[in-house]
């Protein structure tokens, strides 16, 4: 999941309202099986250049479905710029602005279905789609506040979705929802409600604490897959459970692992608390306070269809990023490690490979890397 810019979600609907440990336990944590390290193929991304090269800040990436090209969607740029599968630019689609068509900061990520490329724009409360040319297709502003996230195609008109709720509960108190459901498109109401939750707080709570708004709702779930099974993962400290679900709504099977706990550092803990009350000040969102990291690491952070058929999840807890393998029936049958280390790794997978790009990299800006 994209952190600074699912925070700006947050930020949006906030402004509406008004112990030092190293990880536990090496052997819980051990693999089953041989331990395969991913290589890393080419990268696109400079310091200094011109604009088809140098990245304000990447939301999203992945190849397209249709040609195999790189599609990446620049937040900072607020556009998409496309490249071949070996790295080298072709062109930059849409631009910054409200008209139609353009995109603008909270531009959160995107989704490829039936050819088509599913933008999704915060501040047009909905997608902003474009045909399998790339070209302007139409805008769908279904949503008048949170509009669902971390979408997965299931066919060439229904995807899954991540979406949270909030509904006035009187006194001053909001019901939060959390839900994943599948949506047709042009739809706005869901389909089949695949899994569903919910907490109650104050006005109060929303104000002085919204680190629980953060942790649990917009942090809370990692999300993945594609036309042939659905994944997602609620992203805990104490649990590490994947739910995979059939396109048509069934529940396929569960996997689970056990493995130990993993503290965070102070100083991790005190990186995490600056960098978020940092982007709330950046992003003007006065008065809402202190932010309190969880203490302990995720255990799932990444959950994907991976290129070779399988599913890949990965583990929260190791510097590294570590992913279990797993077969469509959620059988463990292998692992593989990213050859670089860091806490803000993302990745996205599909048939054509894998693409990988750090929130915060050492270098002090982005590159998108492509991975065999």
């Amino acid at each position: 999941m994209k952190l600074s810019l699912i925070l700006a979600s947050v930020v949006l609907f906030l402004a509406s309202c008004g112990a030092n440990q190293e990880p536990a336990a090496e052997q819980a944590n051990a693999p089953s099986f041989p331990v395969d390290t991913l290589e890393i193929t080419g990268y696109i991304g400079e310091e200094l250049g011109d604009s088809t090269n140098t990245f304000g800040i990447i939301a999203d990436a992945e190849y397209r479905e249709v040609s195999g090209n790189i599609l990446l969607l620049d937040n900072g740029a607020a556009c998409f710029k496309e490249y071949t599968p070996s790295g080298d630019y072709i062109r930059q689609i849409s631009r910054q602005g409200s008209g139609p068509g353009e995109l603008s900061f909270v531009t959160l990520e995107f989704f490829q279905m039936g050819g088509e490329v599913f933008a999704l724009n915060m501040m047009k409360q909905g997608f902003v789609v474009f045909d399998d040319s790339l070209n302007y297709l139409e805008e769908i502003p279904l949503w008048s506040q949170n509009p669902p996230m971390q979408s997965v195609a299931v066919s060439d008109s229904v995807f899954a979705s991540y979406k949270p709720d909030f509904e006035e509960a009187g006194e001053g108190s909001f019901i939060m929802f959390r839900s994943i459901a599948l949506f047709s498109r042009g739809e706005e109401e869901y389909d089949t409600v695949l899994w569903r939750d919910s907490m109650e707080l104050t006005m109060s709570d929303l104000i002085s604490n919204s680190s629980s708004l953060i942790n649990d709702f917009f942090l809370g779930v990692a999300m993945g897959g594609n036309s042939d099974i659905v994944l997602f993962s609620l992203k805990e400290s104490d649990n590490y459970t994947v739910h995979a679900y059939n396109p048509n709504g069934s529940e396929a099977f569960t996997i689970t692992m056990p493995l130990e706990q993993v503290a965070k550092t102070e100083e991790e803990i005190a990186e995490e608390k600056a960098y978020m009350e940092g982007y709330f000040a950046q992003m003007g969102a006065q008065g809402m306070g202190e932010f309190t990291p969880e203490p302990y690491r995720d255990m799932v952070v990444g959950v994907y269809a991976g290129p070779d058929g399988n599913i890949w999840v990965q583990r929260g807890t190791q510097e590294q990023p570590f992913f279990d393998i797993f077969d469509m029936e959620g059988t463990l049958t292998g692992h593989k490690v990213f050859p670089e280390s860091g806490w803000t790794w993302h990745f996205s997978m599909g048939p054509h490979g894998i693409l990988a790009w750090e929130d915060d990299p050492e270098l002090g800006y982005q590159q998108l890397f492509m991975v065999q």
